[in-house]
């Protein structure tokens, strides 16, 4: 028995972004954040799983999916962010979802307005690696010539 596929629930525009959410459902509320060249939909079938247990709200950041190019030009993190918390305080505190560009975007809007983010849940988010690596210095390292320190052939 194979199920068929989940509709993309319907948009609407909440302010300056287009927001695809589940029919009205339980009280607990949860915003999805796609990630760069995304859209609300890539979130529709995990909205569709757990429409019984959140009513979902799936934005298109800035210049995505059906949400116009924003005003200012800024697609910047901090951008995206104040788009998504504009969304939370129409909706109310809620359950945060971020993936890739959407992970960083949630992470900035956690830290910036936690007490509209109930839980955090990042899937692969684009944050920096601050990590030092070894490698490029080791590559650099061999590119210096021999005779540079001191050692000739023969």
């Amino acid at each position: 028995m194979t199920a068929e596929p989940i509709p993309h629930w319907p948009g609407r525009m909440i302010g300056s972004v287009h927001v695809r959410s589940t029919p009205d459902g339980p009280a607990e509320q949860a915003v999805f954040v796609h990630g760069l060249a995304g859209a609300a939909t890539n979130w529709t079938d995990l909205m569709g799983e757990l429409k019984d247990v959140v009513t979902g709200h799936a934005i298109d950041l800035p210049g995505a999916g059906f949400s116009p190019a924003p005003a200012d030009g800024d697609y910047t993190v901090d951008g995206h962010a104040r788009a998504v918390i504009g969304l939370l305080e129409h909706t109310g505190p809620a359950h945060l979802f971020g993936n890739s560009l959407g992970g960083a975007v949630a992470v900035k809007v956690a830290a910036t307005r936690p007490e509209l983010v109930r839980s955090l849940t990042l899937i692969s988010p684009a944050l920096p690696d601050l990590l030092p690596r070894y490698g490029p210095l080791r590559v650099a390292a061999a590119a210096i010539p021999c005779w540079a320190s001191g050692w000739r052939p023969g």
